[in-house]
């Protein structure tokens, strides 16, 4: 400490734990909020000389990522004791991470870990296997590859009798979302419980938060809603104090996953547009593809092509920037939909086999996003390609049998192959077993699509093979008589209409895909129109059509339009096309 720091400011140091200490130091400076003036930043760094561990809990009050590395980095010029120093690069590790400068975090990791050992007061024990923690994670962010082969050489090295440490943790949690390209999402779930069971060994709460949220993920992608949303909360409780960490973006974005699998879309659309904003406010930008390919993704199941182009663009103009990525096979497979509804079939399958010519893609999105192999099958059927069809089906049925009992695999097959061989008896059982919102209505979509095509060949075909009727001659027919000519009828007002009240009782029955069919029919819309805007085919907006008149009690289009502006008055979000 310099000598003008009184005594007493580093007691603490001494006085608590190293466990204690790192708690303290590092998770109080995680946040460095939103806004702070330069007199904030001048007294904060005064602070820094007289009271090291009182700035570092003042810090939550400063400014983005950008100013937060800036301000460590003049504290780093004070002279500051070798420990204290250690623990602040450690911290400036997780910012620029956090930040997308994946690059510079690496650097600094490095930097890091050449000052010392373990166990020296220049390199604490905790602020190694921190960084150690955080180098496993930014090799991942920057390289998919380069962040497998150090996390199986880490894993190649650790004596499995011994407890896990931090870097052991954080290759277990890399290894959990890499393994899904090889279609083992059994595994995947393995190791990131295996990491969160481990987790108190992780000395940084922002990477212990980190192993949870995987852990969500994985019990997202096998259908464990429920146990998902619990492993949320423990993490929002590891950066309990922290404000956040940073990281309140990405849990935004778990929440808003979670929404959309369950069907909440417009609340989902809601968290991930806060979420969206905060990161470019804080300058979190390691999370801002993933959030604007899930905003892409929702402003499909909207029917807003337009939005969903314009977020693929800004994703991928984000990812050609060099920042870091958080590695998804969301950003292809939104990019792949919207070719899809801009271009027709024959331009996705070009596409398709341009992003997903090896099973590695294909596996990595059939295990993260059910319905998407029957999306194959489908898009391929439309374009002519039935060996496309094929393959997407049996990848399908390939991921089920190496993944025995994960429920949302399983129905996927089903779906999928059921597709691709024409059997509805398949689609039915596809359509109760999804679990996944989307996947669930698209299976639907798809019996109805099915059982209507096989009624009008049933139809043409009667019709073809009935006798023409015989021709009679043409009876004679009387003169009518001259109508008479009655007063007009006093008006009678119109009595009240128990439909229309039972037709707005029941609005809340339907879904938001159901309310947007609504909306758009009663603009005087043809089925094929809302079906270019939705995203489907006129069999399925026939099918909802149907489901909307079943539940509100309605049955003619004229009626729907009577009431359906009512039902948008109520929630306008479903009108609003505009998504972000």
């Amino acid at each position: 400490m310099p000598s003008a720091a009184p005594t007493g400011a580093a007691d603490p140091l001494v006085g608590i734990t190293e466990k204690r200490a790192d708690s303290t130091l590092l998770s109080s400076a995680r946040l460095l909020a939103t806004q702070g003036s330069a007199d904030q930043i001048a007294a904060l760094l005064r602070a820094l000389v007289t009271d090291p561990l009182g700035l570092l809990r003042a810090l939550a009050s400063v400014g983005s990522v950008d100013r937060a590395v800036e301000l460590l980095g003049t504290a780093l010029t004070l002279g500051l004791p070798a420990e204290l120093n250690a623990r602040l690069r450690c911290l400036l590790v997780e910012l620029r991470l956090a930040g997308g400068e994946v690059r510079l975090a690496l650097a600094t990791a490095e930097e890091i870990l050449g000052r010392g050992t373990a166990g020296t007061p220049e390199l604490p024990a905790t602020v190694r296997s921190a960084v150690l923690a955080g180098r496993a994670f930014g090799r991942h962010f920057q390289d998919p590859d380069r962040g497998r082969r150090h996390a199986e050489s880490v894993l190649r090295g650790h004596d499995d009798r011994t407890a896990p440490d931090a870097e052991v943790l954080a290759a277990t949690a890399v290894l959990s979302d890499l393994v899904l390209s090889d279609g083992r999402l059994t595994e995947g779930l393995r190791l990131a419980r295996a990491a969160v069971d481990g987790a108190q060994a992780m000395p940084s709460p922002v990477w212990r938060a980190y192993l949870h949220l995987v852990l969500a993920d994985r019990l997202l992608d096998v259908g464990a809603y429920g146990e998902a949303e619990s492993t949320v909360r423990a993490a929002v409780a590891d950066l309990t104090g922290l404000g956040g960490g940073g990281m309140d973006s990405i849990v935004a974005l778990h929440r808003a996953r979670l929404l959309s699998h369950r069907g909440r879309l417009a609340e989902a659309r809601d968290e991930a547009q806060q979420a969206l904003a905060a990161a470019m406010c804080r300058g979190t930008l390691l999370y801002v593809p993933p959030l604007l390919a899930t905003l892409g993704q929702l402003a499909l199941r909207f029917g807003d092509h337009d939005g969903a182009e314009a977020f693929v663009r800004r994703y991928r103009q984000t990812l050609a920037d060099g920042a870091g990525r958080m590695p998804s096979p969301v950003y292809d497979w939104v990019e792949l939909q919207v070719t899809a509804a801009r271009h027709g079939a024959h331009a996705a399958l070009a596409q398709m086999e341009q992003q997903y010519p090896d099973p590695g893609p294909r596996a990595a999105l059939f295990t993260r996003q059910p319905g998407a192999a029957a999306w194959f099958v489908r898009t391929a059927h439309e374009a002519g390609d039935p060996h496309w069809a094929a393959v997407a089906a049996h990848e399908a049925e390939r991921l089920a049998e190496e993944n025995p009992g994960i429920p949302t695999l399983a129905a996927s097959a089903v779906h999928a192959v059921s597709l691709l061989h024409g059997d509805p008896d398949g689609l039915v059982r596809a359509a109760t077993e999804h679990g996944h919102h989307w996947a669930r209505t698209a299976a639907a979509e798809d019996l109805a699509a099915m059982l209507d095509t096989r009624s009008h060949r049933r139809t043409a075909g009667a019709v073809a093979e009935a006798p023409a009727p015989p021709r009679l001659p043409a009876p004679a027919v009387a003169p009518a008589p001259a109508p008479s000519v009655a007063p007009p009828a006093p008006p009678v007002p119109p009595a009240p209409d128990p439909a229309a009240r039972a037709a707005e009782e029941n609005a809340d029955a339907l879904s938001d895909v159901e309310r947007t069919v609504a909306h758009l029919v009663s603009q005087g819309l043809t089925n094929q129109q809302v079906a270019s805007r939705i995203q489907r085919s006129p069999h399925t907006v026939n099918y909802h059509l149907r489901n909307i008149f079943r539940k509100v009690g309605l049955s003619s289009r004229v009626e729907l339009a009577r009431h359906a502006h009512l039902w948008t008055t109520d929630r306008p979000d479903i009108t609003d096309f505009g998504i972000f």
